[in-house]
């Protein structure tokens, strides 16, 4: 895999809150990227000073073979989900066109999720664009060197940050980018925010380019709850 440019910005980096940011997480048929295919999508906005829940994205994947019994068990994606759902590319150009301009967020998504969603993106540089992203894994192996890769799951990380993660459906991938979400929102309370942010990497990769403009949001007025369950639960 050729290794991604990491950019140095801590005067305008997204762990402290300046930018808008996209928490997201794939689910799939296996994990092997070169055998498998991508099942479900899903991604949750964040911006504001508070970093809040703003909207949300999910969609199923036809990965173009049937999904294997454990895989539909584990996350509960089944084969009559993904019957009529969009191809992997129409669901990356979807996904890509939520995410405009926001900085990208995920658990070890520079290798597992990335590593799926390139199979899909043109190599033509006319229809592709650049989106950064910020891999939890960077972060925890700042924040807990001394524990193992192995512990640095994505529930291991949530129970460290008290993240809620005992309400949320795991292996799924509309729960597992709300956790991310929750947990981004932890990390955005940490003692030493600034000092963490100057030493975390924010990594690029290529998405389709941007088909359908994006509308132009009103204005936040109020109080957004920051972290809305229910209303983004995946439904069987």
């Amino acid at each position: 895999m050729k290794p991604l440019n990491p950019i140095h910005r801590s005067h305008f980096h997204p762990l402290l809150g300046v930018a808008e940011l996209v928490a997201f997480d794939l689910e799939t048929t296996g994990l092997r990227p070169k055998q498998e295919e991508i099942t479900q999508i899903a991604a949750v906005r964040l911006g504001g000073m508070r970093m809040e829940i703003e909207e949300s994205f999910t969609t199923y994947v036809n990965p173009g073979k049937p999904i294997p019994k454990p895989i539909q068990k584990l996350t509960r994606v089944r084969d009559a989900h993904v019957a009529n759902a969009p191809s992997p590319v129409e669901a990356l150009q979807s996904f890509s066109d939520f995410v405009g301009t926001s900085t990208l967020f995920g658990h070890d998504i520079y290798r597992f999720d990335f590593r799926f969603i390139r199979k899909h993106v043109s190599e033509d540089p006319k229809l592709t664009r650049t989106v950064r992203f910020i891999d939890t894994m960077d972060i925890f192996e700042i924040l807990w060197p001394d524990f193992s890769r192995l512990r640095n799951s994505l529930d291991d990380i949530a129970e460290r940050l008290s993240a809620g993660l005992s309400s949320i459906r795991r292996h799924d991938a509309v729960g597992d980018a709300n956790l991310l979400a929750n947990v981004f929102q932890r990390i955005q309370d940490h003692p030493n925010l600034e000092k963490l942010s100057s030493k975390v990497p924010v990594h690029e990769a290529q998405l389709p380019k941007i088909a359908v403009p994006q509308k132009k949001r009103a204005p936040f007025q109020g109080v957004r709850p920051s972290f809305d369950l229910a209303r983004n639960r995946a439904r069987d």
